[in-house]
């Protein structure tokens, strides 16, 4: 079978913590402000969704997205927030770190195959996150750059370009069902869900391969290169 020719990963969420990023800023926000026995769980997950629902709109810029449904967040669960605080999420998000296995499995991958993101924020907050991760990537793919927001297919269509592939020697991988699996699919990728939190298919959508970390995901690559 072999390895792909290159993979395609998103990046918030596969290669970067972001659960864990988020619900701690969150909590630093209603800590400051007084607020004790939140949910942050569920308030992650709702905000989450109403990013999800407001970037299928026109393009607008991720601090922009970001100025548009942090407030409204806070204020459907009642919690005190501030306009900065939008300000201090998109400076802080190219500090958040990697997964611990992340690094030593993208250099691992690459002895095989070529590595890109696909990625939903702007040039500059990615390019803080890759000097973090410290591995160079073969394309970085940012929405700012396809003028689109995953699930959208337009960044997928970009790095295909840049790469000088086609859909059938790609793979992408990633943690977002939604942002990833599904439009991945729906152009004739193969795909690996990195299904790191053992979360429920939330889509009757099928992925490839199915693993729960990265350093699975870089084994099993590996084990394609060796199958040829």
């Amino acid at each position: 079978m072999g390895a792909p020719k290159a993979i395609t990963f998103d990046c918030y969420g596969t290669l970067i913590d972001w659960e864990s990023e988020i619900q701690k800023f969150f909590k630093g926000i209603l800590d400051r402000n007084g607020v004790t026995n939140a949910d942050i769980v569920s308030f992650q997950r709702h905000w989450e969704n109403l990013q999800f629902d407001y970037i299928q709109g026109p393009y607008r810029s991720y601090k922009e997205v970001l100025k548009n449904t942090l407030p409204m967040a806070f204020r459907e669960y009642g919690y005190p927030f501030s306009p900065n605080d939008c300000n201090l999420f998109a400076e802080s998000m190219g500090k958040w770190n990697p997964f611990p296995d992340t690094r030593e499995a993208l250099l691992e991958l690459k002895k095989y195959t070529k590595i890109a993101l696909i990625t939903n924020t702007d040039n500059e907050i990615v390019a803080e996150t890759v000097k973090l991760i410290g591995v160079e990537f073969d394309a970085i793919i940012t929405a700012e750059k396809a003028g689109a927001y995953k699930p959208s297919h337009k960044g997928f269509h970009l790095a295909l370009k840049e790469l000088g592939l086609d859909k059938s020697e790609v793979l992408h991988a990633g943690f977002g069902f939604k942002y990833d699996v599904v439009p991945a699919t729906e152009l004739g990728f193969k795909t690996c869900w990195i299904n790191r939190y053992g979360e429920v298919r939330p889509v009757n959508v099928k992925e490839t391969y199915l693993v729960g970390n990265m350093s699975t995901f870089a084994t099993l690559v590996r084990g394609m290169a060796a199958d040829r």
